[in-house]
């Protein structure tokens, strides 16, 4: 992985988009002239991994269709918005879908036609809605929807997990009655889950990598990912135990006020 970029993402952690944000803003990069230098080079080195990350990208151009069998995309830090209706028909071979810190509000239905992808990362984006069709996306093991306001599926589906996620989905898509996943039916009250255990089941180290450095570039991103979803349980959890501790107060305070004590001390 490049030094640059792991420091970066490291040190930065949820400022990262705050800092990136200002660098979108700027006017220079092309999209259409990004895109096509990463493409021309990944074409020239028979990579599978075509990295356009961070390169103030607006929308996707069909040069990304010159390359129909890679298997990693990064779009991380861009500013895109829109994911091309076609994008997921146009390539088929993709396992590695990287789309975090971009302004993309919805995927399009075309998803639930991929049978490759195994990850998908959609951290930062204003997304409220995941697609029905993405629960036909059986062959996908991690989803990652950190800071996204999502509104359906609804918030107790996404904490049970991706089985979960995706069985909802696929019910709503079919009109069927909703009902929980068998493999899921029996989970712990949301409260009660922590989530990045859940995230460590999903994310696991695909057997096919490119080369060592975009296996390496996983791992550590796996590993800031799962810390982060572990410090902000461990944060919520705090936040559960002081509101119940001071909701405890209130009510003994309250049965104090209608019940005083008969406790008598010597000398009374």
């Amino acid at each position: 992985m490049d030094d640059s970029y792991s420091k970066e993402f490291n040190s930065s952690g949820d400022n990262f988009g705050e800092e990136h944000l200002k660098k979108r803003n700027l006017t220079g990069s092309n999209s259409s002239k990004e895109i096509k230098t990463a493409v021309e080079e990944c074409l020239l080195s028979s990579s599978s991994a075509l990295d356009v990350s961070r390169k103030n990208i607006k929308h996707l151009t069909e040069e990304i269709y010159r390359l129909p069998n890679i298997k990693y995309f990064h779009l991380e830090g861009n500013v895109i918005s829109m994911i091309p209706e076609d994008l997921f028909q146009k390539l088929p071979h993709l396992v590695w879908l990287d789309l975090r810190y971009n302004k993309i509000k919805a995927l399009p239905p075309g998803i639930g036609y991929h049978r490759q992808l195994k990850t998908l990362l959609l951290e930062r984006n204003p997304i409220k809605e995941l697609p029905t069709e993405l629960g036909n996306l059986t062959s996908l093991t991690a989803l990652n929807l950190r800071h996204c306001p999502l509104e359906f599926p609804p918030k107790d589906v996404i904490q049970k997990g991706l089985k979960s996620i995706l069985c909802f989905l696929r019910d709503s898509g079919s009109g069927k009655l909703l009902c929980m996943d068998p493999a899921t039916s029996e989970m712990p009250p949301v409260e009660k889950l922590n989530l990045s255990d859940v995230l460590q089941c999903g994310l696991d180290l695909s057997d096919e990598w490119p080369n060592e450095e975009e296996k390496r570039r996983f791992q550590k991103l796996k590993e800031d990912i799962i810390k982060k979803e572990k410090e902000e349980f461990l944060a919520d959890e705090c936040v559960g135990a002081t509101q119940d501790f001071t909701e405890a107060g209130k009510k003994q305070r309250k049965r104090d006020e209608l019940h005083p004590s008969q406790l008598v001390l010597a000398g009374d």
